[in-house]
């Protein structure tokens, strides 16, 4: 299980930075860590079941994350968002671990970044995400038609709807550019939209 203290304000009135808890974290002070993952192992943890669908292997891969993020702490650059950089580091840790488990490489995911997908060039996909996102009644359902899309495809959305990250912050994250986030997240949005309607008949 992944173990963490309650979440405290270090200062004692505000809450500090992501910015200002790797500066000390840097330091050597473990509280300030400690405190960043308070912050994230949930999102993170959640991140990781798009990559691995049970409990156990989410845990490791959140677990082996956040190892990996206290061990190279010092090398984090000033300036940057933490946000992205341990996303990155999750999502490279779940695609060793899910290679590594069932010994398959994602090749659709070698694709077409230079390709401009037929989704890509029709109207914004925007008010349709909010829609399928905003529908609590039909969470669960989502959920499980989520399992259709790529790993990948998955995780795009979670973090553009339920983190609220930008697509800049997604393509950092996933060492992506720009241009392949977003035509994730469309085909993502399409492919839900289909198997949604086909459900519904």
């Amino acid at each position: 299980m992944i173990k963490t203290a309650a979440p405290a304000s270090l200062t004692g009135e505000t809450s500090p930075t992501d910015e200002s808890l790797v500066e000390s974290s840097k330091t050597g002070d473990d509280l300030a860590f400690r405190e960043l993952m308070n912050r994230y192992v949930k999102p993170i943890f959640n991140f990781a079941r798009q990559y691995s669908h049970n409990n156990e292997d989410s845990e490791d891969i959140a677990q082996d994350a956040f190892f990996k993020a206290w061990k190279h702490i010092k090398r984090f650059k000033k300036g940057r968002a933490f946000k992205p950089w341990i996303y990155a580091i999750a999502r490279n840790t779940a695609l060793d671990h899910v290679k590594k488990k069932r010994a398959t490489v994602f090749s659709d995911l070698d694709d077409d970044e230079n390709d401009i997908a037929f989704a890509d060039t029709i109207a914004d996909t925007e008010p349709l995400a909010h829609e399928l996102f905003e529908r609590r009644q039909s969470a669960e359902e989502l959920d499980t038609v989520m399992d259709i899309l790529h790993p990948d495809h998955r995780a795009v959305l979670v973090m553009h709807y339920r983190e609220e990250m930008t697509f800049d912050e997604i393509a950092e994250a996933t060492g992506k550019p720009m241009n392949t986030v977003k035509s994730w997240h469309r085909r993502a949005l399409f492919k839900l939209r289909d198997r949604l309607a086909q459900t519904h008949h």
